[in-house]
């Protein structure tokens, strides 16, 4: 399996002004093909500093992604540096200049010798053309090493990747087609207590590697090997833990839920208080979702509950806007008022402010009702931020519902 190393450029990194959003989208099309990525480094506009640390890993063959620096303002430096730490001197490819000199001219700008590196690359190395902005990115292939130098732009980046990269890779043989991997999706049980439940069923299975990752009340189980059928493996671990299981291969919870609907032929509509359209907006990503779902009401003051909704005064006074009692009448009044046949209510306290003792933040109450049966309701007690409750609310919400849809 090869391994690759990725090597981000530019101080808005560093300083967290933005997210690495392409090392992220890189390692992941690079595992995909069965190539392991060893690193991630982040580096400043400082070309001392650049230098020093790419020195220290570029000893072992792989395949080395930069990202960044590769314009034509001064802390555009990746250019240098590479041609430093490689010691190859930087060419002109003259026809990719007068490229870029007649766009310059075209925009009326001055096109001056800052400008004409955009078309340089190292000695031994070549161009790789940018299909969505100005600066050329380069390869150069150096004994075992694969050196790309791509855009930090997202959209120049991924183009360039998918249509440059990606092709060379593929012709000097460096993915795994026997690489195999498969993620799943889980939720309603802890990322501790599930690792435990798919340790002693992984450790069955020869040279099968798995690992977890939780966010926003859901976990994602990624399962991989070289040469080996993950089939049994992965089947095993869904028929285990079948009561918590979601999905496979990336298709999300909204998704799944939806597809149940339709099977079902069952619509939907949804009372939020604490998540504020969240609900709504992430079942209505899913294209299609005019199929089943009717709609939604977003009840955040007590007043839109009674008066939309029909829920009691009484209620409200005697157990509190977030409590079970007001789910249920949240689910009931939407589901009537818009006709659906199932309904789902969301109730907490998001905070910072207005916890309790007895209700604290992260308190919510979900309500899955349908006429004809009793109501469902959870009562859970989610940590973290605002947006992390309000997600986790969510997901909780659309977990109830697909298992109830599942029998």
């Amino acid at each position: 399996m090869s391994q690759a190393f990725i090597i981000s450029i530019g101080d808005e990194l560093n300083s967290g002004e933005i997210l690495n959003t392409n090392a992220v989208y890189i390692a992941d099309q690079l595992i995909n093909r069965g190539i392991y990525v060893t690193s991630i480094l982040t580096l400043p506009d400082e070309h001392d500093t650049a230098v020093r640390y790419i020195r220290r890993i570029i000893n072992e063959d792989g395949v080395y992604i930069f990202t960044g620096g590769l314009g034509g303002t001064r802390d555009d430096i990746t250019r240098g540096i590479i041609s430093e730490v490689f010691d190859r001197e930087l060419r002109i490819d003259r026809e990719k200049a007068a490229k870029l000199k007649k766009w310059y001219t075209r925009k009326k700008r001055d096109f001056v010798e800052k400008d004409i590196m955009q078309a340089s690359y190292p000695d031994g190395g070549r161009l790789l053309d940018n299909e969505t902005g100005l600066a050329y990115g380069f390869f150069l292939k150096a004994g075992g090493k694969y050196i790309f130098s791509l855009p930090g732009v997202p959209k120049e980046m991924e183009s360039m990747f998918n249509n440059e990269v990606i092709p060379i890779l593929a012709a000097e043989n460096r993915f795994s087609d026997n690489y195999r991997h498969v993620t799943m999706l889980f939720s309603g049980i802890g990322e501790y207590t599930l690792d435990r439940r798919i340790d002693p069923i992984i450790s069955r299975y020869k040279d099968i590697k798995y690992g977890t990752r939780a966010g926003y009340g859901l976990i994602k189980v990624r399962v991989e090997s070289i040469d080996i059928d993950i089939a049994p493996c992965v089947f095993e671990i869904e028929k285990s833990l079948n009561r918590y299981y979601i999905s496979r291969d990336e298709k999300n919870i909204e998704q799944v839920v939806g597809e149940w609907l339709k099977k079902k032929h069952l619509s939907l509509s949804v009372a939020e208080s604490c998540t504020a359209g969240l609900l709504s907006k992430v079942i209505t990503d899913v294209p299609g979702s005019s199929g089943y779902f009717l709609g939604g009401v977003v009840s955040y003051s007590n007043e839109i509950k009674k008066r939309v909704l029909g829920v009691k005064e009484d209620t409200l006074k005697k157990y509190g806007a977030v409590s079970s009692e007001i789910a249920g009448e949240m689910a009931r009044g939407v589901q009537e008022r818009l006709g659906s046949d199932i309904s789902l209510a969301v109730t907490g306290i998001a905070g910072p402010g207005g916890g309790s003792k007895e209700k604290p933040v992260g308190t919510v109450f979900v309500c899955l009702y349908k006429s004809g049966i009793d109501p469902v309701i959870s009562k859970n007690t989610f940590p973290g931020g605002r947006e992390t409750m309000r997600m986790a609310s969510v997901n909780k919400a659309l977990f109830m519902l697909l298992k109830y849809l599942q029998g």
